[in-house]
């Protein structure tokens, strides 16, 4: 221990003798005729591997140059290079004007052409810098560097940003509710029959050209949202003609090359799509109610007998994708026309052993909590991706291009749980099975026109967007054997005496949304090419929305039959559907629980319009303006259901309103490397569809029932934020943030009891809430700091948030909820993200690590005998390898969630405060496990 602090405090010493022999050279770069200053030049001292780039406002500091006599190499393309003789003594900063003069002695022989560069670091940095709003991002450049496969995991590098279950996003602490994504400034569909939240893991990562995360309103963005704005754009233009194929192989912890449990598989099951063996006849009756008992019985025999699960090998997860870039130079007026294809595919596999407990009210008398269930679950998983992105850009000249966006996804999940464990308020042993079939996918099509005129001071976007979201559940079968001899293990098949399809039963939904779309936005830049600071700019726009969704349900169940047979209990499940076992007369009866609430149409039409006004006031910007939005949801029963027939309807559900959204922000300028800005907002979260309908959905991981709740009411929320940034350089940033949200009716989920031994899943709106936090942001390159050539090489990462939120109830809710005084749904008290990426372009070698932790946060409200339900914090590190072997082959290799610590929901039953993962309740916890991967890549 002593020779590692001696060998630490002579590193310290040596450091410090370096940094004492070195002096620094600072200026900055101009363009001889027009006395622009010129970004992104590059600066290098001779001899040396020292070198930058300048920044957004052309200038440059290098830091640690050894004294003595130096030349200075200034170069950029199109321009004459520069050498500069400077003597560098210690502790000296010597200043430089440099001028570049342009060279063009072989540009007449050739066509220049130019596509706006969108995927950069620089280019991301320099669009944050000139936003008046609060915004991060991250571009593709920093997205190769890491093993991210999807936009779930590239977003979780960003500043404030979590993932709830590998899909929904979560900025600043609030939950996936409070927070919307655009593709393309189009609202994304949503592939969730449950949420509205857009599953962020449809989208390739090789697809992305840049993520932007909004976090604080303005009138030309949406107003449903509070938490933060994410907008996805994807690749148009290319830089050139090229074919890049990536291949991968994955093992994953306890999940990879053993025995793997699931229905039998079919010949396309490795394509993920639906072959409607699972699905209910098509000639299967409406409803059973009312049916004879011979109808009864051949509506049973005309349902498959899968309840067997079949032994697989699981092998290793396998992800591959082909993108072609195609571009083409049309004619000598700058005419260009690019393509991006990209085909995706990825087949994983899971194996978690699940502890899975309930509780009854904790006995404060004996300080003991009281068990309702303990389980343990072996969970086999899989999911099947496929999909295509399908881009075409017209770049007519300089002033009009057209684009043409296509992605589409298809995401395939079968899952097969095995329940063992003790009903203890019950008093016996059971084993519970499941099979689980979900087929999801995603169309969104924009068609898309950027337009500049009257000298460019003018600029007209607009898109049209189509989407198709669905979401099919064929026959989500579970069933229950209960232990009769704990010595032997003997068990017997549970068969209800009336049909409970969450014991015995088949469970069929479909969800399918169509989303029309329509945006017109107008900028104006007034004295644009006049020698004035101000430089006014008017924003006007509008934005059309029609949501149209059909959702269905049947959720069927088998009971015993009139004179039904106790041998039927004590046989397999398998012999059990025998077809001459489904008889109304001395089998099983199939029935229905049927209800209108299991069907709706549901629509939203949102007309939005807004103006707003940009000001520079010497160094301040003063930017303002108004949204309005008028929103019309809708919900009923579909037309069989409706006043007249035999099945009286759902009382349907109207939302109808008009919100005025106004927002101001104030920007003050330090110098040309810092700023502040000051911005309020006021915006709006609406209910989803799912949350209104009365319809109730079986939940078997949590053995609870969601049901949603009419006359939920939108929540307003008053946002304010305060925000310093300072840009360095132009690939380095430094912010530091101030918010504060006032929530008025905030929507949340509660689970409890209720009154009855099912727990149950309700939505209602608390009166209101407050959330207010920092934020911390860091991206620094150490080119600067150190002479080493390989600490020149290295960059650094770092974002914190800090948070805090409380909620008050009510009077209805305080009765009803355990906790009065807690935090808002979702949120987590504190999230770290952190990187060191090692890029070497020379060796073409590319080292990531990768940190992330979240602070605890309320999964479950809780309500009556049931605590709130906390997801406990995970650190976990993530090591990805890049190296080039050619120009044209790379290999990547990685390790995912090297800690692999386990996933944990804790309950504070005793109310002390304290979360004690050793004695605290503990409400189900598990492995992720470690993920191994190795790929390859070949472009031609």
């Amino acid at each position: 221990m002593k020779k590692k602090f001696y060998l630490i405090i002579l590193g310290l010493l040596i450091t410090g003798f370096s940094y004492a022999q070195s002096g620094s050279i600072r200026g900055v770069v101009f363009d001889s005729v027009t006395g622009e200053t010129i970004i992104g030049a590059n600066v290098r001292v001779e001899g040396t591997s020292i070198g930058v780039a300048t920044g957004i406002d052309g200038d440059f500091e290098i830091k640690n140059i050894p004294v003595g006599k130096k030349t200075v190499i200034i170069s950029f393309i199109t321009y004459s290079s520069q050498n500069v003789e400077v003597n560098v003594s210690e502790g000296q900063t010597i200043d430089l004007q440099i001028e570049l003069q342009e060279d063009i002695s072989d540009l007449e022989t050739f066509t220049v052409t130019a596509v706006r560069e969108t995927s950069s670091d620089i280019t991301l940095l320099k669009n944050i810098k000139e936003s008046l709003q609060v915004v991060s991002g991250i571009s593709a450049e920093s997205i190769k560097r890491t093993l991210d496969s999807d936009a779930s995991q590239v977003v979780k590098r960003i500043p404030g940003v979590t993932v709830v279950g590998d899909r929904f996003i979560v900025i600043r602490g609030l939950n996936e509710r409070y927070n919307s994504v655009q593709l393309h400034n189009i609202n994304a569909p949503s592939m969730e029959a449950d949420v509205r939240s857009f599953s962020l893991d449809v989208v390739p990562s090789n697809i992305v050209d840049q993520i932007l995360i909004y976090k604080s309103p303005s009138p030309e963005l949406p107003g449903d949202f509070s938490g933060g704005m994410v907008k996805i754009f994807t690749k148009s233009i290319p830089d050139g003609t090229s074919t890049t194929v990536d291949i991968s192989s994955g093992f994953r912890r306890g999940s990879s090359l053993r025995n793997f449990r699931g229905e039998d598989r079919r010949s396309g099951h490795w394509l993920g799509i639906n072959d409607g063996t699972n699905n209910l006849p098509s000639d299967f009756p409406e409803r059973l109610t009312g049916l004879s008992n011979d109808e009864i019985n051949q509506a049973g025999l005309s349902l498959p007998n899968n309840w067997e699960e079949m032994n697989y090998n699981s092998g290793l997860d396998s992800r591959w994708s082909v993108t072609h870039n195609f571009r083409k130079d049309l004619g000598k007026k700058g005419m260009q026309l690019g393509n991006t294809t990209s085909i995706q595919y990825s087949n994983t596999k899971t194996v978690f052993n699940v502890e899975n407990n309930a509780f009854e009210a904790f006995d404060f008398d004996t300080n003991e909590p009281k068990l309702r269930y303990s389980f343990m679950d072996v969970e086999y998983g899989q999911e099947i991706m496929a999909g295509a992105v399908f881009n075409w850009a017209l770049k007519i000249n300089d002033n009009n291009t057209i684009e043409l966006k296509n992605l589409y996804q298809r995401l395939t999940t079968h899952d097969f749980v095995d329940r063992f464990g003790d009903q203890v308020a019950q008093g016996f042993t059971q084993n519970n099975f499941a099979f689980f079939n979900e087929y999801r996918g995603i169309y969104s099509g924009q068609l898309v026109g950027t337009h500049q005129f009257w000298n460019e001071s003018a600029k007209i976007e607009w898109v049209g967007g189509y989407g198709l979201s669905y979401n099919e559940l064929p026959d989500y079968r579970r069933y229950r054997t209960n232990v009769v001899d704990e010595e032997t293990g003997e068990s017997v098949l549970f068969i209800p005496r009336g049909q409970t399809p969450d014991f015995l039963g088949k469970f069929y939904s479909s969800m399918r949304e169509n989303i029309y779309s329509f945006s017109l936005n107008f900028e104006e830049r007034f004295n644009l090419n006049k020698n004035t600071a101000f430089k006014p700019i008017v924003k006007a726009g509008i934005y059309f929305e029609n949501r149209e969704r059909n959702f269905s349900a049947r959720n069927l169940g088998y009971s015993r039959g009139i004179n039904f047979s106790e041998e039927l209990t004590q046989v397999s499940i398998g012999e059990l559907f025998d077809p001459s076992n489904i008889s109304v007369a001395n089998g099983i009866r199939l029935g229905e629980n049927f209800s209108t609430s299991n069907f709706y149409n549901a629509t939203n039409v949102l007309r939005a319009y807004y103006l707003s006004l940009n000001l520079p006031l010497g160094k301040f910007n003063l930017s303002g303006g108004l949204r309005i939005e008028d929103n019309d949801q809708r919900l009923q029963s579909p037309d069989r259901f409706q006043p007249g027939t035999s099945t009286p309807p759902i009382e349907p559900v109207v939302i109808d309103q008009v919100d005025l959204l106004p927002s101001v922000t104030l920007a003050y300028n330090i110098n040309q490397k810092m700023v502040i800005k000051g911005v309020y907002g006021k915006t709006l979260n609406r209910p989803e569809f799912r949350e209104i309908a009365p319809f109730g959905f079986y939940d078997f991981i949590f053995d609870a029932t969601v049901t949603g709740f009419s006359f939920l009411r939108n929540a307003q929320i008053h946002n304010f934020d305060l925000r310093w940034e300072m840009y360095p350089s132009l690939t380095e940033t430094i912010s530091f943030a101030l918010f504060y949200k006032d929530f008025n009716d905030p929507i949340e989920s509660l689970y409890g009891n209720f009154g009855s031994e099912q727990s149950t899943f309700l939505f209602r709106n608390t009166e209101r809430a407050y959330a207010r936090g920092i934020e911390l942001d860091l991206r620094k390159s150490l080119a600067n700091v150190f002479r080493s050539r390989f600490l020149s090489k290295i960059s650094l990462l770092g974002n914190v948030s800090i948070i805090d939120s409380r909620v008050t109830l009510g009077d209805e809710l305080s009765q009803l909820l355990r906790a009065t005084d807690r935090p808002l749904q979702g949120q987590s008290n504190f999230i770290v993200n952190s990187g060191i990426y090692y890029d070497d372009e020379l060796t073409g070698l590319q080292i990531n690590l990768n940190y992330n932790v979240i602070g605890k946060r309320i999964l479950l409200v809780g309500a009556g005998a049931i605590p709130d339900t906390y997801e406990m914090p995970r650190n976990v590190l993530d090591l990805s390898i890049r190296k080039s072997l050619t120009p044209k082959i790379s290999v990547k290799a990685g390790i995912k969630d090297i800690f692999n610590q386990e996933f944990l929901l804790l309950q504070d039953g005793n109310e002390d405060g304290i979360f004690d993962r050793q004695n605290d309740q503990i409400f189900r916890r598990f492995k992720p496990g470690t993920q191994y991967s190795l790929g390859i890549s070949y472009e031609f």
